[in-house]
């Protein structure tokens, strides 16, 4: 019986494919009524595993939010410190359904960020998928407030409490 299942547990994996994440940007743009920001990572580690027999996608993410740059020191240290990295040092996303239309996925995960879980949706225009590599680009919105994530002030007006995520993903397949 242990043999069968092992055999069928080696047998799914002649039908998948596992791709890492590499040449990829995220980028968060702020707001406040004064001005707007943006700050962004290339340091994105990552895989997709997708199984032709079952034509279904995983995806796990991590990005250090120390690797945020918006071309302010200030800005990017105090973002350190109200999104909590010292004690939650990455932003993590784990997919939990990818739909492949026909040159879009429809995404669905948890991303877990200053130690809190939500769960969001994203629609991915689908930009290149070849047997060895894929590109990917899109954008989904978070709330600060949903993460417990105090809003910083300036001249005692808080930033805006919605922060749009753009991300662009390339992998290549790990042979």
């Amino acid at each position: 019986m242990n043999i069968f299942l092992l055999s069928i547990f080696f047998l799914s994996f002649l039908n998948a494919s596992n791709y890492i994440v590499e040449k990829s940007q995220i980028t968060y743009l702020g707001d406040h009524y004064l001005h707007k920001w943006q700050g962004s990572t290339s340091d994105i580690t990552g895989n997709v595993f997708y199984d032709e027999r079952i034509k279904q996608y995983n995806c796990s993410v991590s990005v250090p939010l120390s690797t945020f740059s918006s071309g302010n020191d200030s800005r990017d240290s105090n973002m350190l410190f109200y999104c909590k990295a010292f004690d939650f040092p990455n932003i993590i996303f784990e997919s939990t359904s990818i739909k492949e239309n026909d040159n879009s996925l429809d995404i669905e995960g948890i991303v877990e960020f200053a130690g809190k879980k939500k769960k969001i949706n994203s629609i991915a225009q689908l930009n290149d998928l070849q047997d060895n590599q894929f590109s990917v680009e899109g954008e989904f919105e978070i709330l600060l407030s949903d993460f417990e994530i105090e809003r910083p002030s300036l001249l005692f007006v808080k930033m805006e409490d919605l922060v749009v995520i753009k991300y662009s993903i390339q992998g290549v397949k790990n042979e």
